[in-house]
Order: C-alpha cells, then structure tokens, then sequence
C-alpha cells in the first residue's frame, strides 16, 4: 500500500482524479485551482435521485442558491446509474454545473428503514468512504477544500481528511421514543459521535433553537461555534394559489417520509375519526414513501387515502394547491420542511404540539398547534373542522398563511452557511493551522 507522503505527492498515482463521464459533459479545470471557493458536500443520497426528506432538500436547495463562485464537489452515491464509481465528473443539476463523485452505485432510488446499524445507508456511506479514503484525502487537501456533512457518524472520518468541516445536524429524538435513525437508539455512541463532531467541527449548526441550547449545554467548550440554521420553503416553487373550494369535501394532505416517529399510525387514527363527524367527504393525500398498508391503523382510511408516491418538489407543489389543509403527527421533528411548504402554498397545518413550531404557526391565522394529551385525536379532528370552516368562510386566506413564514426563505438562511464557508477560505489554512486544529479532537 502506497505510504500517505506518497499519496499527496503523487495524488493520480490510483488515476485520474477528474475524467469525463459518458453524457455529462467534459471536465474543466483540474479541482483547486484558483478563482474559487471549494466546498464539498458529503452526503448518503443522490440530490439528482429520489429521495425525499429535509437532508435531501437541503443539499439540492445549497447547490441551486450555491454563490457563483463556490466551485462545488458532492461525494455521494449514483442514483442514476450514469456515472463511473470513484471518477470525479461534471454533472449540470438544476442549472448549476458540479463535480460529482460518485462513491458507488446506490442499490436503490428510495429511503431505506434497517433494522440494524450494519445495513444503514449511512453504514454503506461510510464504508465507501473509507475504501476510497487516499484518493478522496488527496483531492481535498490539494483544492484546500472546507467540507459539510449532515450526519455525526461521518465526523471522525472527514476529519481524518484534516480538512476545516462544517457539521449539519437536522433531527434528535429521545431514545425512548419512536426512531428511524439506527444510531438514536443506541445513546452512548451517539453522545460520543456528537461530543466529537462538535469538538473537532469548525461550526456546528443545529436545525431549531432547542436544540441548539441542548447541545451548548452538553458540549459548552464547544459552545461558541454553535448556531441555528433552520429549514425554509423555496418561494420559487411553492407559491400561494386560491383554495378549491367547488365542491364541499375536505382535502388533507400529508408530505414526508414513513419515519416511525411521524406516526402515521395516529394520522390515520385522526383521518378515520374525522370522517366519521365531518359535514363533508374527507379525502387524504399521501405524498412519500413506504409501506402503508403495514401502518397500523390503513385499513380504516384506505379508501380515503389517494397515494401519490414520491414526487419532485414541483408536483409536491401542486397537490398543496388542490387541498385545504396540511397535518403533522410526528413525536418530534428538526423543523419539518414539508410543513413550511403547506404554508408557503398557503395552506394551513394542523399539527401535534412541538416547541418549534410555535415560531411558525399563528392560531388561527396558518393553523392550530394541538396540545398532547390523552385526547389528542379527537382535538385534532377539532382543529381540523375549525380550520375548514374558517377557510370556506373566508377567515383563512392563502397570502396570509404564506405571509406568517416570510423569513424562511432559503436566500437569507442559506447566505449564514455560504459565510461560515467564506470564513473557513478567509484563513487560508496552512499544513501547521489544520495539525493545530485536528489537535483538538477529544482523546
């Protein structure tokens, strides 16, 4: 095996670090040269695949909003199919031209829930990592590249690339509730993966204020690099529109992954009680993944679900458009995009009580928070009615709804990451600045 001295000098001895891709487009530059900002994104999906959720949004949002003189590598896994595994390429996703390298074939276009750490898209993520740890080290030094990542598991191999890195941390949940993050159940390790990403990360972001504090609290010598950067609803693509009001039937929608801890099980409860009591029809539209006729609680609501699968943000879009009122039933959340883009189109949420979304929802106005207790679906079926008789009567209207959320919007939250990867370049970090800075890593 080729000595690590040997690799940086000589860093196309395993081959060509950039060659061009059949049907993507020829290779610029040789990556780190001058006139750019390098940043690299790692992360477990394909923004150019099917995959849904706040990560997958996130990434796909920096890339299309990326300033023009970030120069950007994503190393993630190929969706399509279209790319040679381990050969940096030039791919064009929304408008943007990228250098993609992709780490291996993904057996799949859609979210997996395993039952084991072992079989994790995350575990697989790291795995590749690891098998192409020379090459991708090589690369990142030479381009002096700042990097961001989104899950802790990845925090001791990125900074064993000692590059400057950016942790993302999106959702946390207690080990006492439901999960579909294998590492949330396991608390000692994930405690121990935190404690070092927030020691060895140049900033650390959280996606809500709670947890945040929660994490100064727990790490307070890392403190000062903690920050919130939440989640937001692109204005471009979910826009507010009149509610569809021609016939007397109550449209719901739900958005989101099959994550246990959305418990659809209870959203169905709801459904199935409120078409009991409802004036009007009740018809549930079902945007995402999984497997619902394993959900408890299906085959009281199956004839009133429309299942329209996964969908692109466009098309996600246009089913807020032809419904009147968004639910939300999860154990705990980051902050859920799907819920920012029902009111960005303007429709109002009723959802289960969480500290965050007080910030978001204005009783009355863009929908109901409903307390937890031992009555929660018969207040939700309450919450439910009250907002569609408010919306027929002309009380809730759409551009109010869609004003209540104004500042999130991806421009200004997106603009305090660009600058924490602006700082990191403004350094101009040498081989003695990054050994000082791996130093700092816990025993």
């Amino acid at each position: 095996m080729p000595t690590l001295r040997a690799s940086l000098a000589h860093p196309h001895r395993h081959g060509p670090l950039l060659t061009p891709a059949a049907g993507v487009g020829k290779p610029e530059r040789e990556a780190g040269d001058g006139g750019h900002i390098n940043v690299c994104l790692f992360n477990s999906d394909d923004p150019r695949g099917g995959k849904i959720g706040g990560t997958s949004t996130y990434v796909r949002d920096f890339i299309t909003y990326c300033p023009k003189e970030f120069r950007l590598l994503v190393v993630a896994p190929d969706e399509i199919g279209d790319l040679d595994p381990g050969v940096i390429s030039q791919v064009v996703f929304r408008g943007r031209q990228i250098d993609f390298f992709p780490l291996m074939r993904a057996p799949t276009a859609h979210n997996e829930y395993p039952d084991s750490i072992v079989k994790s898209e995350t575990f697989r993520f790291a795995g590749a990592l690891l098998r192409r740890w020379w090459r991708l080290r090589a690369l990142l030094r030479r381009g002096r590249y700042s990097v961001e990542i989104r899950r802790v598991e990845l925090s001791p191999i990125v900074w064993s690339f000692a590059c400057p890195f950016i942790q993302m941390v999106h959702v946390w949940g207690r080990k006492d509730q439901p999960m579909s993050s294998i590492l949330g159940r396991h608390t000692a390790l994930r405690g121990m993966l935190e404690a070092f990403a927030a020691t060895t990360a140049a900033r650390y972001f959280s996606v809500n204020p709670q947890m945040t504090a929660m994490y100064k609290r727990a790490f307070p010598w890392a403190a000062s690099k903690m920050a919130t950067l939440t989640t937001w609803a692109d204005p471009s693509t979910y826009q507010p529109s009149p509610f569809d009001l021609a016939e007397d039937k109550i449209r719901l929608a739900y958005v989101g992954r099959a994550d246990r801890f959305k418990r659809l099980d209870l959203l169905f409860q709801v459904v199935a009680e409120l078409a009991k009591v409802a004036p009007a029809p009740v018809e549930l539209h079902y945007v995402g993944d999984g497997d619902l006729p394993s959900v408890p609680g299906f085959e009281g609501v199956s004839n009133l679900i429309v299942n329209h699968g996964v969908l692109r943000p466009p098309e996600i879009a246009n089913v807020w458009r032809n419904v009147h009122i968004g639910l939300l039933t999860s154990e705990f959340e980051g902050m859920p995009r799907a819920l920012l883009e029902a009111l960005s189109c303007g429709r109002p949420v009723a959802a289960l009580h969480l500290p965050q979304l007080e910030a978001v929802i204005s009783p009355g106005v863009s929908g109901r928070l409903v307390q937890r207790s031992g009555r929660e679906v018969s207040d939700m079926v309450g919450a439910i009615l009250e907002l569609y008789a408010a919306i027929r009567e002309g009380r809730i209207e759409p551009a109010g709804v869609a004003a209540t959320i104004d500042r999130f919007r991806p421009e200004p939250l997106l603009d305090e990451v660009y600058a924490a990867h602006r700082s990191l370049h403004r350094r101009k970090w040498t081989d003695r600045e990054v050994g000082s800075w791996r130093k700092r890593a816990p025993a």
